[in-house]
């Protein structure tokens, strides 16, 4: 595993490392609206993208950014680390 390296050079414009947290809040929530929205009968409410539930700008990061092929770069070499 120490030879393992990213595919594609893609990296989170702010400092987190993982939008797993914010993911994982966004989908319960989802989920949770779903099931009450069923239960109440109103069926014609219920949302249908996680998006409508939680805005994604409230996960952690400001999205991801292509950076490029730069394999003779220092900072390409540790981007590409796992």
């Amino acid at each position: 595993m120490s030879r393992s390296r990213k595919r594609m050079p893609v990296s989170t414009w702010c400092c987190c490392k993982s939008q797993k947290k914010g993911k994982q809040a966004s989908n319960r929530k989802f989920r949770r609206t779903a099931h009450v929205l069923l239960h109440q009968g109103k069926h014609h409410l219920l949302p249908l993208k996680s998006f409508e539930v939680m805005s994604p700008w409230n996960l952690g990061g400001d999205g991801k950014h292509f950076c490029g092929f730069h394999p003779d770069e220092e900072w390409y070499a540790k981007l590409m680390r796992k």
